[in-house]
């Protein structure tokens, strides 16, 4: 399925990153509807472990966080790794030519990607995410 995106909206996506699709999903959840710049200060948060996502959805086994009254956790490498695709799209939007100050995050798509077995003694699973983010103009 393709999306098509619409004149004042930019995206970026990247397939078969090496992080829980789940964490990619609360991630969106987190700093979708927000401005680019938010956004971006919101994960460097995250990624020091200074703000917690608050996980909605995926919450069952999740505990509370210091300066959060719901359940949440620290996904530090995704949101590096979202933190790149939100970097990459603004760039597209920049290319583009829209206004990059009143950017934000309009939607933010994820699914699960391939699991790959890992051949060796103790054997595990690699999770993979596919995730796609479109900002636009206010």
């Amino acid at each position: 399925m393709t999306y098509q995106t619409e004149s004042h909206q930019a995206k970026a996506k990247q397939e078969n990153m090496p992080v829980s699709w789940k964490d990619c999903t609360e991630i969106g959840r987190f700093i979708k509807g927000d401005e680019v710049e938010k956004a971006e200060r919101k994960l460097e948060m995250v990624q020091k472990e200074e703000l917690a996502v608050p996980y909605t959805k995926f919450d069952s086994d999740a505990g509370h966080r210091k300066g959060s009254s719901d359940s949440g956790g620290y996904p530090v490498k995704a949101a590096e790794h979202v933190q790149k695709i939100l970097q990459n799209a603004k760039g597209n939007a920049e290319h583009e030519g829209l206004n990059t100050d009143n950017l934000v995050v309009q939607e933010f798509i994820t699914n699960q990607g391939r699991e790959f077995r890992t051949p060796s003694r103790h054997p595990g699973s690699v999770k993979r995410a596919h995730v796609k983010i479109i900002v636009g103009e206010k």
